[in-house]
């Protein structure tokens, strides 16, 4: 399994490990609102990438839709990070992204619509996180940097993947029963994790970061 070679990755801050009460959808919407009228101003910054236009996340109505698992940062060169992505939300960003949106990958992961896809048909199984860079920057978009997945077996994983790590077994079903099959490459990281409200069942974290 290649886990191929990992390019820069946005600032993170330090965060609660626990998901923070979101502010409220009209807070949300009014800072990218702002975010976007003073990147648009004649005084807005543009980095040298990019396509130079600020606010598809609004004319997308993603503020509606992501509020409830994300925390809004006022810093717009700042990302904004979500958990808890779950299948009814996804169903509803695949219905509302166009297919540009949706093809993009984050460090080698499959792109955003199949991720989106695998947690919409499987709600009861996958759960995705990343973040969100918003419309103060030119590179504004909607990332899903890995995935939280429900498969019951007691495996061995290791850090490093030594000879007899199991994580293979892992990433089969991934492919063939979720059908994550058009990534770049492997998770760079993946590792069991343990859910409050699911204490009997078996659940892994896969990250492309």
């Amino acid at each position: 399994m290649s886990h191929g070679n990992r390019p820069s990755h946005p600032r993170r801050r330090a965060t609660n490990r626990h998901p923070v009460s979101p502010l409220g959808l009209p807070t949300l919407r009014a800072l990218w609102e702002r975010q976007a009228a003073e990147a648009n101003g004649p005084d807005g910054f543009h980095h040298v990438h990019g396509p130079h236009t600020h606010g598809w996340l609004l004319d997308d109505a993603v503020p509606e839709l992501l509020s409830p698992v994300l925390h809004p940062d006022h810093d717009p060169l700042e990302p904004t990070f979500f958990a808890n992505l779950d299948g009814p939300l996804a169903e509803a960003l695949l219905a509302r992204l166009a297919p540009t949106r949706l093809a993009h990958r984050s460090n080698g992961s499959p792109p955003l619509g199949s991720l989106l896809r695998a947690a919409a048909e499987h709600p009861d199984d996958v759960t995705l996180h990343g973040f969100v860079v918003g419309p103060g920057r030119c590179d504004e978009r909607l990332v899903a940097e890995g995935a939280i997945l429900r498969f019951e077996a007691d495996l061995l994983v290791t850090e490093q993947h030594a000879p007899d790590c199991e994580c293979e077994l892992l990433w089969a079903y991934v492919v063939d029963e979720l059908g994550l099959d058009d990534a770049l490459n492997a998770p760079h990281r993946i590792h069991r994790i343990h859910r409050a409200d699911a204490p009997d069942e078996t659940w892994w974290r896969l990250l492309w970061a």
